[in-house]
């Protein structure tokens, strides 16, 4: 019994000291999302307060950052997770009292330091403090040499020490020297792009389990497919080719690959910003001048009180207040578990102790996910295709004839039902026929139970013919509604495909014609699919035989007219018109008269106007002459007489024209009102 309970004693001890030591937790569970990120889980054992270190790639540190989640699993809580910031390498720098963010030389750098203690070594050694860089010149023959001269205080006083001169400068101050080394290794950090340390920490007693979860940008994950055709029952074969990009092997993990389209983006994370801020200005209190206050005349007589104060709200618990805002502040978990998890479902599914993927395929929530029901391994940087789909599904030949895919022949394909109980995600499909290939199609995702057509040869044994015979454009009705006039009519189109069956044996051809908006499907009645784009025929063509497929659509058309705005010869055109009642035309020919009238009165006033001119010009060359002759002279008495008739016919005409005009208002006005009052069917 001793001996027994000395064998479990040891076993305890080195089970402690192996938990203990143990310095990464392994990588148990892959998920692959077709939206380009994976889901990484990793699974172990812990003993008492634990940090474990995990490394990243500097590019995989936003998406550590946005996604990862740990879990506890014995009753411990989560500690933080610790990591380098990565600041702006400049204001790294600027934070040592050695400056050396703009690259700056070495005189400039000695300016900087000033009143720093230095031992420069030159053609003597001399120690001081620095004073300061100047700029000296020297004449060396015709040429004026310029050089910089660093001003060193010793206690031989001040000594100047040409910067060419120097061989070497120390700093005597540990703590600068020591700054000057950290700025150079934050620079010779910052240009190495390889990996970053991440420290978890997990706060309890005793060994227990913990995981930890993350999402990092991989390679999309592919599916093709083989599918043997057969005219009892096809087979579909389906492969995913997955690749492991990341840093670590992938050794017997569980693997589930989940298709659909999950939103995904990143986020700089990790490096620090800091926002703008408004400068303001110290304030600064303006001294109180001295002031002189008037004498009181009168006082208020109520008294003034005062009972805006309320009491002081009673004090919070103060251990609850310490509790709240230390899980607040730290993030630490309950129970080990983290709240987080309550908000992410699939995520804390996948983290769940003991999830096993038994059946090949499930949904979770919108998306579908393919379990692999056996350990995967695959080495860092590589790939492997996973058989995902291996089962008969339903498949019929057709011959697809799209005018815009190829005007004269259809294309092989197949019709396929997705009975698998899978959804199926898009990729290429590679067909087998008669046990040979025959071609290669294209698939988009596939849901459970959904139909989709797929093409891979062209058939040349099948010729289409298509004919477009154009198309009647029938008036159906007219009617006068407020004056206007409202003309409905059909527009017809016509398409024909004449389809000759070349081959020894039956061909079922599904005709893809084109569905346009506002226009409606007449003949066949109704087709065999349609699609947000398409229709599709079904023809069944037997062996040396042709047949035709007639496709007739309609639309109808709407012309609105204003009859204020149109002529007579327009109106009298419309009452030729056959699909018209005998009261519209009636009502059209009262129109008609109207506007004939009011043209006969406006012709009539153009015609005395044009008199009018004709009489002012005739006047006015009567005038010029009559200023060349004798008053007493006949032929000016005659002018006279001819000026005073023409004068009469000028106020004659004018008062025509006026009258008229008058007429020519009342006329419209008629007109108008009858027009906007006539409601006619």
């Amino acid at each position: 019994m001793k001996t027994r309970r000395a064998v479990v004693c040891i076993m305890l001890v080195a089970l402690t000291a192996a938990l203990v030591g143990a310095a990464e937790l392994p990588l148990t569970r892959v998920v692959l999302f077709s939206s380009g990120v994976g889901y990484f889980q990793h699974q172990g054992m812990v003993q008492g307060d634990a940090t474990i270190p995990m490394s990243f790639r500097v590019e995989q540190i936003n998406d550590i950052l946005k996604s990862m989640v740990l879990q506890d699993f014995g009753g411990g809580t989560i500690g933080p997770v610790t990591y380098a910031p990565q600041d702006p390498l400049y204001r790294t720098l600027q934070s040592f009292a050695v400056d050396i963010s703009d690259n700056p030389s070495l005189d400039e750098m000695l300016d900087s330091l000033r009143g720093a203690s230095v031992e420069v070594a030159a053609e003597r050694v001399v120690q001081g403090t620095i004073l300061g860089v100047e700029a000296q010149e020297k004449s060396v023959g015709e040429n004026v040499l310029t050089f910089m001269v660093l001003n060193l205080v010793t206690e031989a006083g001040i000594v100047e020490v040409p910067i060419w001169q120097m061989k070497s400068v120390s700093l005597l101050d540990e703590s600068l020297n020591a700054d000057l080394q950290k700025a150079l290794a934050a620079i010779a950090a910052n240009r190495d792009v390889s990996k970053r340390q991440v420290t978890l920490s997990f706060k309890g007693q005793g060994p227990r389990p913990v995981a930890v979860g993350y999402l990092l940008e991989t390679p999309v994950w592919k599916t093709t497919y083989r599918l043997v055709a057969d005219e009892g029952e096809s087979f579909l074969q389906g492969w995913a080719i997955v690749e492991n990009t990341t840093d670590e092997d992938w050794s017997n993990v569980g693997m589930a690959l989940v298709s659909g389209r999950p939103i995904s983006f990143t986020q700089d994370l990790y490096e620090p910003l800091y926002a703008p801020r408004p400068e303001v200005p110290v304030y600064v209190q303006v001294a109180a001048a001295p002031q002189v206050y008037e004498g009181v005349m009168e006082r208020r007589k109520e008294a003034l009180t005062d009972e805006a104060a309320a009491a002081p709200a009673a004090p919070a618990d103060a251990a609850r207040a310490r509790g709240e805002k230390g899980a607040i502040a730290t993030g630490y978990g309950g129970a080990g578990r983290t709240p987080l998890l309550a908000e992410v479902p699939v995520i804390g599914r996948l983290l769940g102790a003991g999830v096993a993927a038994a059946a090949a395929g499930e949904e979770v929530g919108e998306l579908f996910q393919y379990a692999i029901t056996q350990p995967i391994s695959i080495a860092r940087q590589g790939s492997a295709m996973i058989p995902i789909v291996n089962q008969a599904i339903e498949a019929s030949k057709v011959s697809i004839y799209n005018q815009s895919a190829n005007a004269v022949h259809p294309l092989n394909g197949l019709k396929l039902k997705n009975d698998t109980g899978l959804h199926l995600m898009g990729g290429p499909i590679t067909v087998f026929d008669g046990g040979a290939y025959a071609g290669d199609a294209l698939i988009e995702d596939l849901g459970q139970g959904d139909e989709r057509l797929i093409s891979y040869a062209v058939d040349l044994g099948v010729e289409v013919a298509p004919k477009h015979e154009g198309g009647a454009h029938t008036q159906i009705s007219l009617k006068i509604s407020r004056g206007v006039l409202i003309m409905t009519s059909k527009q017809e189109m016509k398409m024909t495909y004449a389809i000759t069956n070349r081959a020894g044996e039956e061909r079922t051809v599904l005709v893809e014609h084109p569905l346009r908006d506002d226009w409606k499907l007449v003949e066949p009645k109704e087709p065999e699919e349609k699609t947000r784009s398409l229709y599709r025929f079904k023809v069944v063509v037997a062996p040396g035989k042709t047949e035709k497929l007639t496709v007739v659509e309609q639309k109808d058309l709407m012309e609105t007219v204003a009859l204020t705005d149109q002529g007579v010869d327009q109106i009298a055109l419309y009452i030729r018109t056959k699909k018209m009642s005998e009261q519209a035309k009636a009502a059209l020919q009262r129109i008609v008269e109207m506007k004939t009238k009011v043209a006969e009165v406006s012709q009539q006033i153009a015609d005395r106007e044009a008199r009018l001119e004709e009489i002012g010009q005739e006047q006015e060359r009567i005038r010029q002459n009559m200023e060349q002759l004798d008053h007493d002279s006949d032929l000016y008495k005659k002018y006279v007489e001819k000026l005073t008739a023409q004068e009469d016919e000028f106020d004659k005409v004018r008062g025509e024209v006026a009258a008229l005009k008058q007429e020519l208002q009342t006329l419209q006005a008629e007109l108008q009102d009858y027009i906007l009052k006539l409601n006619v069917e």
